[in-house]
């Protein structure tokens, strides 16, 4: 059962619209503790116990992604800025990274 690191803030308080399909691929999630981005080091605490993100602007540094490797399979953004991940690492690591193709997604709009 793959489990996903939560961590957007703007889509947390939206989670349960998401809850269906989640229990559907029996996604476990770890909702994170967030506020605005999680740094390195409040990734670095996560590391290893994670099969994939939905991420706001974490700070994924190439030594997140290493720590989280090779566990770590996608980094989703959600947002279209990709900055705050290192892509090099992602590619060197296997980690596929994804984004929001629209700019300032809204959860609430989501049906």
């Amino acid at each position: 059962m793959p489990t996903v690191l939560f961590s957007a803030p703007y889509m947390i308080p939206f989670l349960d619209r998401f809850r269906l399909v989640l229990d559907r691929h029996e996604i476990t999630l770890i909702v994170a503790d967030v506020q605005e981005r999680l740094g390195e080091d409040d990734l670095l605490r996560y590391a290893g116990q994670f099969d994939g993100a939905i991420c706001g602007d974490d700070h994924y540094s190439a030594r997140v992604i290493e720590a989280c490797a090779p566990r770590l399979k996608v980094i989703s953004k959600w947002g279209t800025g990709i900055d705050s991940i290192d892509q090099e690492a992602a590619t060197h690591f296997g980690v596929k990274i994804g984004r929001t193709s629209t700019r300032s997604p809204c959860p609430w709009q989501i049906r």
